[in-house]
């Protein structure tokens, strides 16, 4: 199954360039912009990623698609402005005469579907983000970030090794592999450069609050790239979006145990989002009465960091740990981590680690 069950297609652009597309299955629209690097043809082509990909589209019509610069797209360079990424979509939604559509927002596809859902409000029914932040720079400082781009476009078959153990920390070596591989031909170093440069200087934290559509946050707990704190950046600079912590630390929604990361894309389109994500509800005036100890646990637990890390780098114990968390749920009225820590960033409680 995976990628053979997919119909592919081109849509044009409002420049007549070419966007490459795939679809699967049947139902409600369900469209995910991609992310950093993307080739509709192999995109599914790893047996975790092929079983997501049919979870995704047995009761919905799942649509992908390439943005300009990578896979098959036929354009010799990339997009590198949102405008250019929203026209892609919109070309995409009309070329399969979709009117409206739940919104996957991975990775660098999250500011893109950000800027969609704030001009285009009419055409999303729900904007599920994952693994994405509102500002590129806020991924490493800039010494990096240039470094980074620089090997990128000097080594891509070395720079595609270290970023497949970077972005899958806990993969195997086939899996690794396979990613180095994928990402090689998805793009060619300078488009993959450009892309990269392009995500770096994306910043998207002046529309938050003009979203008006449902909106779930999805963050790894345990993210080194996307960080749990930038999901909780985003969940809270959008009215009534609501956050779900999913375990592990690796990036690719789909390289992965994803039963998780697909359940909770699922729940939050079907109407089956999380209790314990819930994060339109007011906090209330009790979470300023925090105790020093409190904020610092909170702070931690915004970070994404366990019971276990906390403990370690505030050099007291687990139950400490949960004792304050205890207290600090109560004070917030709060139902759990993930929603505690939108409720601390709301009232300007958390302090968010760069």
């Amino acid at each position: 199954m995976g990628a053979l069950d997919a119909t592919f297609g081109f849509a044009h652009g409002p420049d007549g360039r070419s966007i490459a597309y795939g679809w699967a299955g049947s139902g409600p629209p369900l469209v995910m912009v991609p992310g950093w690097l993307s080739h509709v043809s192999t995109l599914w082509s790893h047996p975790d990623a092929a079983s997501a990909q049919r979870r995704l589209s047995e009761r919905h019509r799942f649509v992908w698609y390439d943005r300009c610069g990578c896979g098959l797209s036929d354009c010799d360079r990339p997009t590198t402005s949102l405008d250019d990424d929203v026209d892609e979509l919109v070309a995409v939604l009309d070329a399969l005469d979709i009117e409206r559509a739940d919104l996957i927002g991975y990775s660098m596809g999250g500011p893109t579907s950000l800027t969609f859902a704030a001009r285009y409000p009419d055409r999303v029914r729900h904007l599920v983000l994952y693994a994405t932040l509102a500002r590129g720079a806020d991924l490493a400082n800039d010494e990096f970030r240039t470094a980074l781009v620089a090997l990128v476009r000097s080594g891509w078959p070395a720079a595609s090794q270290l970023l497949a153990t970077t972005l899958l920390p806990e993969a195997t070596t086939a899996d690794m592999r396979w990613f180095a591989r994928f990402q090689r031909r998805a793009a060619t170093a300078e488009n993959a450069a450009r892309l990269l440069q392009f995500l770096y200087d994306m910043d998207v934290r002046d529309l938050l609050g003009e979203i008006r559509v449902p909106t779930t946050v999805i963050g790894a707990s345990e993210g080194v790239v996307m960080r749990m704190s930038h999901a909780t950046e985003l969940a809270a600079g959008i009215a009534g979006a609501r956050l779900v912590a999913v375990g592990g630390n690796t990036h690719d929604p789909f390289i992965r145990d994803v039963t998780d990361v697909v359940d909770a894309i699922l729940a939050a389109v079907e109407g089956r989002a999380q209790r314990s994500a819930q994060a339109s509800r007011q906090p209330t005036g009790e979470g300023t009465q925090l105790t020093r100890r409190e904020r610092d646990v909170l702070n931690a637990l915004a970070d994404g960091n366990s019971n276990k890390e906390i403990a370690a780098g505030l050099g007291v114990s687990v139950a400490t740990v949960e004792r304050h968390l205890t207290n600090l749920y109560r004070k917030l009225d709060a139902n759990g981590r993930a929603d505690a820590a939108v409720r601390g960033v709301r009232l300007g409680l958390v302090q968010h680690a760069r």
